[in-house]
């Protein structure tokens, strides 16, 4: 395993501009991803594939329900129709032990059960296989106000049924989130609430769970721990406002 802090392209204030986005990717992308995949959650926004790697583009929603749910994203990326209609989280149409990576850029913050995504990531990826993931640092969005995701609350959420906090996760994310960004929707708690039932009730994909980037790698290391699953980090990149880890399937190629 190694640990990476060169911030490529990085702005004075930690801010990056948007071409080294996709450069800090592929540069990882380009070491570790081979052979065929697929990626969950692009919206218009693929990770840049090196040659040899292929990948087949995996959202709950078709194009047009996609444009419908995210019309500002819509007008801004070219959104092409998704190879695969599958939960994220469950990955229910992809048969075990056949994928040699799996992408997911900035989509497990929007899992409500990020554990039951781990572990349907490692049932698909063969033995050896990659996982690729992005995940904001909280410190550096307009999650910033909103603490850390305990890892308790997570393991509650995959063994008791993530709806239990459903409710307190859409207020939450009103009362801490929206407020930063300049979209403050209500002056009252009884408004608050009011957003927060509306967003819930339209089935918003919003940012259930938050990490900075030590919380990252220990969500990583106590998923590994408690529930076995071989998914051993091969690298790390903090580059300002994401963290990105690769973490590689390791035992005999037998789902996780």
């Amino acid at each position: 395993m190694f640990f990476m802090r060169t911030l490529f392209g990085l702005m004075p204030d930690g801010r990056r501009p948007g071409r080294s986005v996709a450069h800090n990717r592929a540069l990882l992308a380009t070491r570790y991803l081979h052979g065929d995949g697929i990626e969950i959650g692009a919206l218009g926004r693929p990770l840049p594939l090196p040659p040899g790697a292929r990948a087949r583009q995996v959202d709950r929603l078709s194009k047009d329900d996609m444009s419908a749910h995210y019309p500002a994203m819509a007008k801004k990326r070219h959104v092409r129709p998704p190879d695969i209609v599958d939960d994220g989280e469950t990955l229910a149409s992809i048969p075990d032990v056949s994928q040699d990576f799996v992408v997911a850029n900035h989509v497990i913050e929007h899992f409500e059960d990020p554990i039951r995504f781990l572990h349907n990531a490692c049932r698909v990826l063969k033995a050896g296989g990659i996982l690729f993931l992005a995940i904001p640092d909280k410190e550096r969005t307009f999650d910033r106000n909103r603490p850390v995701t305990p890892f308790d609350h997570l393991v509650s959420d995959f063994e008791n049924g993530a709806q239990i906090s459903r409710a307190a996760h859409y207020r939450e994310f009103v009362q801490l989130a929206e407020l930063p960004v300049g979209a403050e929707s209500w002056t009252t708690e009884a408004e608050c609430e009011t957003r927060a039932q509306t967003l819930m009730d339209q089935d918003y994909s919003i940012h259930f769970h938050v990490w900075d980037r030590f919380a990252v790698m220990d969500l990583v290391l106590k998923v590994r721990e408690r529930f076995g699953l071989p998914l051993m980090p091969e690298a790390i990149l903090s580059t300002g406002d994401e963290v990105i880890l690769v973490l590689r399937k390791g035992g005999d190629g037998t789902a996780g």
